[in-house]
């Protein structure tokens, strides 16, 4: 059977090297861990904006801090800046690089093909406000708009291959800057005619291109979260987007928090005193944010661990404790892409697997009677091992099943981090 595993992993890794050799996989992965930096720094600011400024934080009501947060005002506005200008403008600055790095894969100019990439994406985002005014899809701009970023950096990168002139690099800084734009002139005006356009056309059509807006609006339908097959289905959809960058966590959690489901479950624990036996025992709210999403979509602080544990490279390390304090409390944007695990492909398993198995963990448990639905809400801000503990009204068992669903997330993130390992060793000795 050992063999046998070690045959399968094998054939994985020949696998994924040769997909990893395509120029536009490592296009994006180079994007990607070029915006590392920024998103852990938007994620630590966005933590501390939501752990220490909030008053209905975990934090602020644990250790009283409310009276020491209405003099912090200044702060609270400094990390909130620092937030919207790293993670909320991430897909942004990803056209940028990815635009960049094509152009240099093509030899052309990469300045000016990363200039016309974050303007183009800029242009993709506004949006008419009821004034007649303009205003930035703030959606867009974060990690919710991620692969869109990269997909018209990449474009623009290919429209510099097309029309622009190879870049020339032994022209003197002296008068070599006009004739250096003037060689991707056609490139830049077609990248922004076709933006432009597009960008009118949506405008018309009122209409957002973000997936995330479609999962919100399932909250209209009848079923409204009410059977675990819909559950599992919703949330296998939305973490399938999720990994290809194309919407984020707080979309699913507020989709679990609110509807008919939800208010119904709340409404029979306050009346009977007790969160046994609700109506509605398997939604996403009980089952999703959590026991599937410990750590962020895809379980993510079970891949922390196995990096910890399993892993030989060093930048998986750095990385891995870097991003641990965000993940404990479910903000995983540096592990996405400081990895990177969006759209890669050796990832996309477990990273699906892990919120199926854990609700299926979770729902088993609900269905024996071992433990209570998860109905109550919880703080803004509380650690991903403590939402079952404290959505339970303080269930032993619930938080039992919590750090059950942790260690199963490890063991099925395990094989796929040592053929990271196996990966890296390969393409060193190449």
């Amino acid at each position: 059977m050992n063999v046998k595993k070690q045959s399968i992993m094998m054939r994985l890794a020949q696998h994924f090297n040769r997909f990893q050799s395509a120029a536009v996989y490592q296009i994006m992965q180079r994007s990607l861990t070029l915006l590392f930096p920024f998103v852990l720094i938007g994620s630590i600011s966005q933590l501390i904006q939501l752990a220490l400024f909030n008053r209905n934080s975990f934090v602020v009501n644990v250790f009283h801090l409310s009276n020491w947060l209405s003099k912090r005002n200044i702060f609270q506005m400094m990390f909130d800046s620092i937030t919207s200008l790293t993670l909320g403008i991430v897909a942004a600055l990803a056209a940028m690089c990815a635009a960049r790095y094509t152009a240099k894969h093509y030899k052309r100019d990469e300045q000016l093909a990363s200039i016309t990439g974050l303007i183009a994406y800029l242009i993709l985002a506004l949006r008419l406000t009821p004034n007649e005014g303009l205003s930035f899809n703030s959606q867009m701009l974060g990690m919710g708009g991620l692969f869109f970023g990269l997909l018209v950096g990449y474009l623009t990168g290919l429209a510099f291959k097309k029309l622009g002139r190879p870049h020339r690099r032994d022209l003197p800084l002296n008068g070599s800057a006009v004739g250096r734009s003037l060689d991707s002139m056609w490139a830049i005006l077609l990248v922004l005619g076709v933006i432009l356009g597009l960008s009118v056309l949506l405008n018309w059509l009122a209409i957002s291109i973000l997936p995330d807006q479609v999962i919100l609006r399932l909250q209209s339908l009848k079923a409204n979260q009410t059977g675990l097959l819909f559950t599992l289905g919703t949330s296998l959809a939305a973490t399938s987007l999720t990994f290809f960058g194309l919407t984020s966590m707080p979309t699913l959690a507020q989709f679990g928090r609110e509807g008919i489901a939800s208010s119904a479950n709340l409404n029979y624990a306050f009346s009977h005193h007790t969160a046994w036996h609700v109506p509605y025992p398997f939604t996403l709210g009980t089952l999703y944010e959590p026991f599937g999403a410990i750590g962020g979509t895809g379980g993510t602080l079970a891949l922390v661990i196995a990096v910890f544990i399993f892993s030989k490279q060093r930048d998986y390390h750095l990385i891995g404790r870097w991003s641990l304090l965000p993940v404990l409390f479910n903000f995983n944007s540096a592990v996405l892409v400081g990895m990177p695990v969006i759209g890669n492909g050796l990832y996309v398993i477990p990273f699906l697997l892990v919120p199926l198995v854990n609700m299926g963990i979770a729902s088993a448990a609900v269905a024996l009677n071992l433990m209570p639905s998860v109905v109550f809400t919880v703080p803004l801000g509380t650690p991903g091992l403590l939402q079952a503990f404290m959505g339970t009204n303080g269930n032993l068992v619930a938080l039992a099943v919590t750090v059950l669903n942790v260690v199963v997330g490890v063991m099925i993130y395990k094989p796929f981090v040592q053929l990271a390992d196996q990966l890296a060793l390969v393409k060193e000795a190449a």
